[in-house]
């Protein structure tokens, strides 16, 4: 299923709106090697349901430099419909656009186009074994030549697979079933997990109701957010070990991983209650033994009016959050908060609409 910034239930109940405003845009920068790991790419959704496309921002870690709408000013052209996710593998960075029905192919350094390579509704996308993986909404799973740029295999892993994570030579997909809410996600509840080399489902782990958001700790045990009914069936994290055994974590709605540290944002709806009751809270855990570190971890500090995605920084352990403006304004640009290891903020910048991922 697509992967929306608040859930699809609601989507019956306000109108989203994103932005491709071409105003300010900054000549994309030409990245020097020796800088280049201090970049990364943030990707804003826009709005499907407003006909307005989304965009690709650049952050220079190193100065704090935040610099929008780098797709368009590299190659003058729209990013496209609705992208959902990013992967920078060797000179590259793909990046899949679920209305447009592709992955683009970017040199990592300048922006500029390298290749389209066309899916079906692509959502998920990551590398393994010398490929891009790429999960389609028709509920197969695309292998893209990286010399080549072409989709050379698809695999078929089950209805709406979501999001994607690489562990060693395996790929794992959340099969979310995502467009079958009437009948409670039926033939979801599990993550398809793929061996990168013969493009081949090894197994289907059964995990909670609608899977989505996935990360991978040090010791290659995935983390899966199981989205529930954005009801009265809450978001739950599900753990799953090598030996692909699965259980119950803790409750949150995304998750990112650094090592051994698990962070969890739970920003939680139940749209059927009445009143409407919401939950948000930022919490860390020790992998290792299960532990909670701290259940408080932004306490006393800036936090996003309406987060969107949690992702940390392999390279020094910076936590990032995306902010839509409000909890009800969807039409807004939205913002990017920075963080330490420990939670304590860093920086604040001015996104695009409806920012859904950064990449490093």
């Amino acid at each position: 299923m697509k992967k929306y910034l608040f859930p699809a239930l609601c989507a019956t109940l306000f109108a989203f709106a994103g932005c491709s405003d071409d105003d300010n845009v900054v000549p994309p920068p030409t990245i020097d090697p020796v800088e280049e790991a201090h970049t990364a790419y943030v990707l804003n959704q826009g709005s499907m349901y407003s006909g307005i496309d989304g965009t690709l921002d650049v952050l220079v870690e190193s100065d704090s430099t935040y610099l929008s709408n780098q797709f368009f000013a590299a190659n003058g052209q729209s990013l496209g419909d609705s992208p959902q996710e990013g992967v920078v593998y060797g000179s590259h960075l793909y990046v899949a656009v679920y209305g447009s029905n592709l992955v683009w192919v970017l040199d990592r350094q300048t922006l500029s186009i390298k290749a389209m390579v066309q899916t079906n509704e692509p959502e998920g996308i990551c590398a393994a074994e010398g490929a891009i993986f790429v999960s389609n909404n028709d509920g197969y799973v695309s292998r893209i030549d990286t010399t080549t740029f072409s989709v050379t295999d698809h695999v078929a892993v089950g209805p709406n697979p979501a999001q994607m994570v690489a562990v060693g030579k395996y790929v794992y997909v959340s099969i979310s079933d995502g467009y079958n809410s009437n009948n409670q996600y039926a033939n979801g509840f599990k993550v398809a997990k793929i061996d990168a080399e013969s493009c081949e489902v090894t197994s289907q782990i059964a995990v909670g109701m609608n899977p989505g958001p996935l990360c991978a700790d040090n010791q290659g045990n995935v983390y899966v957010v199981a989205r529930g009914n954005y009801g009265d069936i809450a978001p739950a994290v599900w753990k799953i070990h090598t030996n692909d055994a699965a259980f119950y974590f803790c409750e949150g709605s995304d998750v990112a991983c650094n090592g051994s540290t698990l962070y969890v944002l739970n920003n939680y709806t139940n749209w059927y209650a009445n009143p409407v009751v919401s939950i948000l809270t930022y919490a860390a855990y020790d992998v290792a033994d299960g532990s909670c570190i701290t259940d408080k971890l932004l306490e006393g500090q800036p936090q996003p009016e309406a987060p969107t995605f949690i992702r940390v920084n392999p390279r020094d352990g910076n936590v990032y959050m995306g902010s839509n403006a409000s909890s009800n304004d969807y039409t807004s640009p939205g913002y990017l908060y920075r963080y330490d290891a420990d939670g304590k903020f860093v920086a604040k910048y001015n996104a695009g609409v409806a920012p859904c991922s950064i990449i490093f």
